[in-house]
């Protein structure tokens, strides 16, 4: 496989394409180690174990999104274009891959299927895995895109760094008052209430709102000064708290009784966003990673990297299906769990790549022409 050809120097960041690749990386490989995990030995499976619990692939995901969004606003692009762009790349593949999930898991449920197909799966927890855990981020990202444009017309250039820092502390705030405080002390209740809480649009716009701080700061050559030393204690703490809370929950996974618990668990959500802006910053200001190869593969796994999210769930489940049917297959799993894990990434990406070169870039084309979408848009990385 060859990597994309990568847009004009002017308009393509490199360091947009090492934190993407940074954040597929991150949720492929938790969750390929969540499958074999048990099989992990020695050094490694723990240092994989921290990966898994610093949680960050997503919130990463979501701060990118916050920062191309306003990157093309900010630029001048049409609200229409803009729309047009966005539904024509990510819906069409979005929609197959609930199709193809949904008939996977056989599911029946016509208020499931209208959920997802509308992207409206992650207000309803319960209907949320009907098809496949992973949609619900993708229901989150379009509605992202559907109130982007409202929030910048609403004030985005008025707001000052300082002022939207505030807003996402605001954000988060509210919420932690509506789990712990407003929640009655009931174990499944509060449970349910933090599952809900971190599917909810309305919670993850902290993302879309730290992606806007970080264009924001790029844009204005801003430097934070404490970017590194904050960055670092909110990825240590992911996993630091996963450590001290979650093998009390064990026992009885909605044991939620105590404010403590709710709140340590609702400080897990939080932290991943944090240390992905503080990644995200420092990637951009001190362009990492800019040698000639490294741009060639990072603009390649950028490409690749909605539709390996998209399908590497998929290759997964051949996987399991594989070990139930045949006893060889579970053996070799247990025996080279490093190179189980290895093959299902080189599948899956293998997979995107198939589905990105001959699905998703002939439809993104035909629609955005049959929309009435130019052929190039400002805001490359897009």
């Amino acid at each position: 496989m060859s990597a994309s050809p990568p847009t004009t120097a002017a308009d393509r960041l490199v360091g947009l394409d090492t934190l993407r690749t940074i954040a597929i990386v991150h949720v492929v490989l938790a969750h390929g180690a969540m499958t074999f995990m048990p099989a992990l030995p020695g050094v490694g499976g723990r240092v994989v174990w921290w990966l898994i619990a610093a949680n960050f692939g997503v919130p990463l995901f979501f701060v990118l999104s916050g920062f191309l969004i306003t990157r093309q606003l900010a630029d001048g692009m049409p609200t229409g274009t803009f729309y047009r762009h966005r539904l024509a790349k990510i819906y069409p593949t979005f929609a197959l891959a609930v199709v193809v999930f949904g008939l996977i898991a056989g599911v029946t449920d016509l208020k499931a299927w209208l959920l997802h197909l509308t992207a409206l799966h992650n207000f309803a927890y319960s209907m949320s895995g009907r098809m496949s855990g992973h949609l619900w981020s993708l229901a989150v990202e379009l509605q992202f895109y559907a109130l982007a444009p409202l929030l910048f017309a609403l004030g985005y250039r008025r707001l000052s760094v300082p002022r939207m820092a505030a807003l996402v502390v605001l954000v988060w705030a509210a919420h932690a008052w509506l789990l712990v405080g407003a929640t009655p002390p009931v174990q499944a209740a509060r449970l349910a209430a933090l599952l809900n809480i971190y599917q909810y649009t309305s919670f993850n716009i902290v993302a879309l709102l730290l992606g806007a701080l970080l264009y924001k700061a790029y844009a204005t050559g801003a430097h934070w000064p404490g970017a590194a030393p904050l960055g670092l204690a909110a990825a240590l703490g992911m996993p630091a708290i996963c450590a001290m809370v979650l093998p009390s929950l064990q026992v009885n996974r909605a044991d939620l009784t105590r404010n403590g618990d709710a709140l340590a668990l609702l400080l897990l959500i939080c932290l991943p966003p944090i240390a992905s802006v503080c990644l995200g910053h420092l990637t951009l200001q001190r362009q990492w990673f800019t040698g000639p190869i490294w741009r060639r593969w990072s603009a390649f796994f950028a490409a690749i990297s909605y539709q390996w999210y998209l399908w590497h769930p998929l290759v997964l489940l051949g996987f399991h299906r594989a070990a139930m049917r045949w006893a060889g297959v579970d053996a070799w799993v247990r025996a080279w769990p490093w190179l189980a894990l290895a093959a299902y990434g080189a599948l899956s990406a293998s997979l995107a790549w198939l589905v990105y070169r001959f699905v998703e870039q002939p439809l993104h084309a035909r629609l955005r022409a049959s929309l009435g979408g130019p052929g190039r848009l400002p805001g490359a990385n897009a």
